[in-house]
């Protein structure tokens, strides 16, 4: 479990490093390019990818291995295909081929996805682990040869993505080698199995769609209200937001087994209680690094990334608050995946795009600057998929839910 958090900071730390070296070297209209058009990607491929790998971890219907392969090849060909029309089409020339460098990466990736779920299913955590490190430290290593060569923005962002390659073969070796696959599912038809991958899949590709559309759309309306560099501005600080995205999803992978276990042993209305209290308790742990973030920010962001990356008190108040509301928003997700309550958090995350839409145009029309609007607008989607996950978790759905032992006694 260690390992794995250690790899996912280590992957976000990389990606941010990714950052930080761009800033440096090409400033922030370089850096605005590659966040636009990781931006653009991301919500495609995480839509297309149908939430498999918690599909593969907490469905309680079996389905073969086979069929997900083939659901999960469908959704990058589609994927594929969308994004290319569009960076073909509308992107411009010139970003044509850190385009399709980061479009590579992101078909690597949903290879890895799918074999990282049999990993974590079989508990294989410590080469989940090993493999997220050895992926950052080399995506870390190969950029920076490069950029210290004099080479260009391009040129090392297509250097990652042979290194998105190689971790992905990796990934499909090792778990191939170190798991088993589920074979045989007593004779159930495959069309069957097919619909109840749709079935499951879609609300979870919905929300965690809606999710990726959160973390991004706020780069669209600093693009809107400014310029390429705004984005390149608000990008390298709203990195403290995707790092805590990020550290939920790695705390959420380690935890959704003993979560599950949790719920068999106890039942739901426990399992809800110690969730909503550590909730409760992280957020109080991390409120006071907010003070901190708004007196040392600007300056901060100034020494790290360059002179000419300028940020307001009100942007980093507006991006450490968010901050600190993800982690335990996804504690409470978790509690609705073990639940296979799919549907919850994509009812909670549209109506998030909806107030970070509202909070956008708000902070425009209000005279914020482009990034003080962008992250008012990350602060108001975090806070409503807070309140609306813990309002969707009420005990009363729960209360008649018998627990595994309570069932194993009436049979």
């Amino acid at each position: 479990m260690l390992l794995v958090t250690v790899g996912n900071i280590m992957v976000a730390t990389a990606q941010w490093y990714l950052i930080w070296l761009f800033a440096r070297h090409a400033g922030p209209q370089a850096v605005g390019v590659y966040s636009s058009l990781v931006a653009f990607m991301t919500p495609l491929f995480v839509i297309a990818q149908l939430g498999l790998r918690n599909l593969y971890i907490t469905l309680q219907t079996s389905v073969r291995w086979p069929v997900y392969l083939a659901v999960r090849t469908a959704g990058m060909v589609i994927a594929s295909g969308l994004a290319a029309v569009v960076l073909f089409a509308v992107v411009p020339e010139t970003a044509w081929v850190i385009g399709t460098a980061v479009l590579v990466i992101k078909i690597a990736n949903s290879i890895a996805d799918l074999y990282f779920a049999r990993l974590q299913r079989a508990e294989r955590l410590r080469t989940f682990g090993v493999l997220l490190i050895v992926d950052a430290l080399a995506t870390a290593a190969v950029t920076t040869v490069i950029m210290a060569l004099g080479s260009s923005v391009e040129v090392a962002v297509a250097a990652a993505a042979v290194v998105a390659l190689a971790g992905a073969a990796a990934t499909v070796l090792l778990g191939r080698r170190l798991t088993a696959a589920v074979d045989d599912t007593g004779g159930t038809p495959l069309s069957d199995e097919f619909r109840c991958m749709l079935r499951h899949g879609s609300p979870l590709a919905l929300s965690q769609g809606i999710q990726s559309i959160l973390t991004y759309l706020p780069i669209a309306i600093v693009g809107w209200l400014g310029t390429t560099a705004d984005i390149g501005v608000y990008s390298s600080a709203a990195y403290l937001v995707t790092f805590a995205n990020l550290l939920g999803a790695s705390v959420q992978i380690t935890l959704l087994a003993d979560f599950r276990r949790r719920f068999e042993a106890s039942g739901p209305a426990l399992l809800r209680q110690s969730i909503r209290r550590n909730s409760v308790v992280s957020m109080a742990v991390l409120a006071p690094l907010v003070g901190l973030a708004v007196v040392i920010g600007p300056q901060l962001l100034a020494l790290v990334y360059g002179p000419t990356f300028d940020i307001s008190r009100l942007s980093v108040l507006f991006l450490s608050l968010a901050a600190v509301i993800v982690l335990p928003t996804y504690l409470l997700s978790s509690l609705h995946l073990v639940l296979n309550r799919y549907w919850v958090m994509t009812i909670v995350g549209a109506g998030s795009i909806v107030g970070v839409a509202a909070a956008g145009a708000a902070g425009g029309a209000l005279g914020l600057g482009p990034v003080e609007a962008g992250s008012l607008a990350v602060l108001v989607g975090a806070t409503a998929r807070y309140v609306g996950a813990d309002a969707l978790s009420r005990p009363e759905p729960f209360a008649q839910a018998p627990t595994l032992r309570q069932r194993a006694g009436m049979s």
